[in-house]
């Protein structure tokens, strides 16, 4: 899987090459360290399968959580509604008030109640 072109030039008589010219071509993509992170992470967990347990169980939080229909009350995370993701932007935003605070133009105006509420329930997630 070589990216670019290469020339030589041999030489007759002792049929080595005698010199020689490289085109790489650029990567598309360089993950640099994350791939390196990716794959430190997927060999301890192939040499050590235990390790696999937290990542399945936090994908079948997400999966319950998030996408499943019939195991949790109510719908499912993509089937809300556009008010309640916006009304979740608007919360993420106005994060323990800091936009408020510091007058920012795209700060939104969203119910104290609703906000003390998210703010508390991060709050408490954070802690654990």
């Amino acid at each position: 899987f070589a990216r670019g072109c290469s020339f030589y030039t041999v030489d007759a008589s002792t049929g080595l090459i005698a010199s020689g010219f490289d085109v790489p071509e650029p990567a598309v993509i360089k993950p640099g360290d994350a791939g390196l992170t990716l794959l430190a992470a997927a060999t301890k967990v192939i040499d050590e399968p235990v390790r696999a347990i937290p990542w399945l169980t936090w994908g079948a939080y997400v999966y319950v959580v998030f996408f499943s229909n019939g195991i949790l009350p109510g719908a499912d995370a993509t089937q809300l509604e556009v008010r309640t993701w916006e009304e979740v932007r608007d919360l993420s935003l106005n994060f323990f008030l800091v936009s408020p605070l510091l007058h920012l133009p795209f700060s939104p105006v969203v119910h104290p109640g609703l906000e003390g509420i998210f703010n508390l329930l991060l709050s408490w997630a954070g802690m654990f």
